[in-house]
């Protein structure tokens, strides 16, 4: 099947063809989507901005939807799109000609735009009978070389998007009650602590330190770390310590704070939830960066932390756009320092 799509690299996959692009994508994403439209923004040679939606009915006014998916990628900067429509053909089409046709008039080039649905694919770009039946040609995600690769990296394509807003769900039965009598504990801990500045700063040392080094959190632990991560000052340190220790340790910052908003009592989720949306956003994961940024808001729809989050990602800001919060080459003040500078004042 001969397409116009050139080779995609993502820091840790490459994607040549129609076949490694549509096994590539879950990964992206972190689910394998359905009934969703995707665009791949390529600068260069490599993947700057992904973007998926959920597909739309029919009376609403696509060229508007379409339009504002342009103006997204336009300000990405990026050369070329990939566009992919998952669901029958009917839903899909309209919406990917529609978009296409913005993203050539906002001067960003349509490189290849797939339809698939049910293990079948089509390139809607190519006109030619060599490109394929009106049907599609099968593919198997699973049995391509790209899902090898992914899978063994680390990366994970869960079966949808419920599968992966339940990975950053709340504690519940059993573990709900053993999160809020280890909240209990730690509130009367807190008011038990002589140097909060300090202890807040230990904790996050030694959560950082034993999630770097393949352990976890004890729950008297988590939850203690998830009280103290109220303090807007050690708040913002674990905040800053995501863009110091950078691309390397993203995976660590998501990870631990993931454990957190698992395990802590729903009530006082809200900093370790918009910690994660920071680090996945980092990390390019929009889409858990919006769940986790849903989560955060769920416990306190006034976390402004949690509402800048969410206007970073409806505005389409990719990481590249944004300068990390402190210079990587300046260690940011140790959290008791800063206060105790605050109260001299």
């Amino acid at each position: 099947m001969t397409t116009a799509t050139s080779t995609i690299a993502q820091p840790r996959l490459r994607l040549r063809t129609p076949e490694d692009i549509l096994a590539g994508t879950p990964y992206l994403f972190g689910f394998h989507p359905s009934d969703s439209i995707v665009a791949l923004g390529v600068r260069g040679r490599r993947l700057r901005f992904h973007l998926r939606d959920d597909l739309r009915d029919q009376c609403e006014d696509l060229d508007t939807l379409a339009e504002g998916y342009a103006d997204m990628f336009h300000r990405q900067h990026v050369d070329h799109v990939v566009l992919i429509g998952y669901g029958p053909p009917g839903r899909v089409e309209p919406l990917l000609l529609a978009t296409a046709a913005a993203m050539r008039r906002q001067g960003v080039a349509v490189h290849e735009m797939l339809w698939a649905h049910e293990g079948r694919y089509r390139s809607l770009v190519c006109d030619s009978a060599c490109c394929g039946p009106a049907e599609g040609v099968p593919y198997d995600v699973t049995a391509s070389a790209i899902a090898a690769t992914a899978t063994l990296i680390g990366m994970v394509a869960l079966p949808d998007r419920a599968t992966l807003v339940d990975s950053l769900a709340a504690p519940t039965g059993a573990a709900l009650d053993t999160a809020e009598r280890a909240a209990r504990d730690a509130q009367a801990r807190l008011a038990r602590s002589a140097d909060t500045p300090a202890d807040g700063l230990a904790a996050l040392d030694t959560a950082l330190r034993r999630t770097r080094a393949g352990g976890r959190l004890t729950d008297e632990e988590v939850a203690w770390i998830a009280f103290l991560i109220h303090s807007l000052p050690l708040r913002d340190e674990a905040w800053m310590r995501i863009d110091r220790d950078g691309e390397p340790d993203l995976e660590v910052h998501e990870r631990l704070w993931t454990d957190v908003l698992r395990r802590c009592a729903p009530t006082f989720a809200a900093p370790a939830a918009m910690l994660v949306s920071y680090a996945a956003w980092r990390s390019g994961n929009g889409v858990r960066s919006r769940i986790a940024a849903e989560r955060a808001l769920d416990a306190d729809a006034d976390y402004s932390a949690a509402k800048l989050m969410t206007e970073i990602l409806d505005r389409g800001l990719s990481p590249q756009s944004l300068p990390p919060i402190v210079r990587r080459d300046r260690r940011p003040a140790p959290a008791r320092r800063r206060v105790a500078r605050r109260r001299k004042r």
